[in-house]
C-alpha cells in the first residue's frame, strides 16, 4: 500500500486483507484521493477559462485602440495650430504604446491558454531580416540609429512559422530602436542549422541575462514606458515551438540575443 501511496497519478488504492478498520481507513483514503483529483480539474478549468477570458477582453479592446490610433492620426495631419499637434502627438504616442501592450497581453492570453502550434515553411530568413529593416528603416532614421546586416543578399532557408519568427526579428528590432544609441547589428550564419544573433548597445545599464526571457521581467521596473516584460517572454515560447533555442549575452556594453532554428 505504501508503493501506491507514493505514485502520484490518482490511482485508488487495493487491498487484500479482512480488516475492517483497515478497509474502512483505506476507503477514506481513496475518498481523499478523489476529491483531490476533482478539485484539480476544476482549477484547470477554471485557469483555463480565465486565460480565454483575457483573450477575448484583449482581442476586443484592440479593435477600439486601433481605431483610435487611426483617428489621432487624421487630427494630426488635419490641425494647423503648434500646440494642439503637440497634444495629439503625446496622445498618439500613449494611444500606440497602450496597442503594442494589448497586443502583447493578448499574444500572451492565447500562448498560456492554447500554447504554440507553428505551422512550418521554408523561410527565407536574410530575405525576412531585410524586409523588416526597410520596414523600420523611418524609425531608425528619427532616433540616429544605423542598421548593419553584412549578410544581406545571399539566401539562407531555415525551417519556421514565418508569422513567429516575423514576430520575433520584429520584437528584437524595436528593442534595439528603443534602446540602441548606435549601431544594431544583424548577423546570420547557418550550419546544420540557422543562426540569427541581433546586437545593440545597452550602455551601464544592468540586465539579467538569465532573467531577460522571463515573463514580466524588465532591466529598470521605475521606467514603466518600457513595457510590460512579456515581449521577450513570446518571442521565447515562438523560438521553443519552431524546435530552436534563444538566449543573450552582454560583451562590451552591447547586449546580443542569438536564436537558432532548423534549416
Amino acid at each position: 500500500m505504501s508503493k501506491q501511496l507514493d505514485n502520484d497519478n490518482n490511482s485508488l488504492i487495493t487491498i487484500q486483507l479482512g480488516d475492517d478498520e483497515l478497509e474502512t481507513l483505506v476507503q477514506k483514503i481513496n475518498l481523499m484521493i478523489e476529491n483531490d483529483h476533482e478539485a484539480k480539474v476544476e482549477i484547470n478549468k477554471e485557469q483555463a477559462a480565465l486565460k480565454q477570458a483575457i483573450a477575448d477582453i484583449s482581442h476586443d479592446i484592440r479593435t477600439p485602440l486601433t481605431s483610435i490610433v487611426g483617428y489621432l492620426q487624421l487630427a494630426q495631419r488635419a490641425s494647423e495650430n503648434e500646440e494642439q499637434r503637440t497634444n495629439i502627438d503625446i496622445a498618439l504616442e500613449r494611444a500606440r504604446y497602450c496597442s503594442i501592450l494589448v497586443n502583447d497581453f493578448f499574444e500572451l492570453s492565447i500562448i498560456d491558454a492554447n500554447g504554440c502550434e507553428p505551422v512550418m515553411e521554408k523561410v527565407d530568413v536574410n530575405d525576412l531580416i531585410c524586409e523588416l529593416i526597410l520596414a523600420n528603416y523611418p524609425n531608425f532614421e528619427a532616433k540616429g540609429i544605423t542598421p548593419r546586416f553584412e549578410e544581406a543578399g545571399k539566401p539562407v532557408y531555415a525551417q519556421a512559422d514565418r508569422k513567429m519568427l516575423t514576430r520575433v526579428l520584429q520584437n528584437l528590432i524595436s528593442n534595439g530602436i528603443k534602446y540602441s544609441n548606435g549601431a544594431l547589428d544583424f548577423i546570420l550564419t547557418s550550419d546544420d542549422a540557422v543562426h540569427i544573433s541581433v546586437s545593440n548597445s545597452v550602455g551601464n545599464q544592468e540586465i539579467d541575462t538569465e532573467r531577460l526571457f522571463d515573463k514580466f521581467y524588465r532591466a529598470n521596473r521605475a521606467r514603466t514606458a518600457d513595457g510590460a516584460g512579456i515581449g521577450l517572454y513570446i518571442c521565447k515560447q515562438f523560438v521553443q515551438a519552431m524546435g530552436g533555442s534563444i538566449s543573450a549575452s552582454i560583451h562590451d556594453g552591447r547586449l546580443t540575443i542569438s536564436i537558432s532554428i532548423k534549416s
